[in-house]
């Protein structure tokens, strides 16, 4: 029962780093196995992990290899896709400042175009 109280601390401590509210986060149950020693209940660990933005939660058995990959695949996903969102904003930001240099650089050529030049 102590790391889960130690889970707010973490995430807080990785919010204040990255300076993200934003993080990729997995809330992870384990010794599934073993039912009657269970310290935090299923529903408590849900919600908790559905507090800080609908994050997944897995219960996992190291033992019986339950969930153990699904957890890594989906913090993986979750990083990839805030990864792509990343670089698709820089990408629309870039393409706005080329595109108004680009503007710019027209009017230019078309103000400078119009005037009578005598040699």
């Amino acid at each position: 029962m102590n790391s889960f109280y130690e889970l707010a601390e973490l995430r807080e401590q990785i919010i204040r780093i990255k300076e993200d509210e934003d993080i990729p986060l997995v809330v992870v149950g384990n010794k599934s196995d073993m039912e009657d020693d269970r310290a935090v209940p299923r529903a408590r660990a849900f919600q908790l992990a559905q507090s800080w933005g609908q994050k997944p939660y897995f219960e996992t058995s190291a033992r019986r290899r339950t969930n153990v990959d699904e957890v890594f695949l989906n913090l993986c996903r979750q990083i990839l896709q805030k990864d792509n969102a990343r670089t698709q904003l820089y990408e629309q930001v870039h393409n706005q400042r080329r595109s108004t240099r680009t503007n710019r650089h027209d009017r230019r050529r078309r103000r400078n175009r119009d005037r009578c030049v005598i040699l």
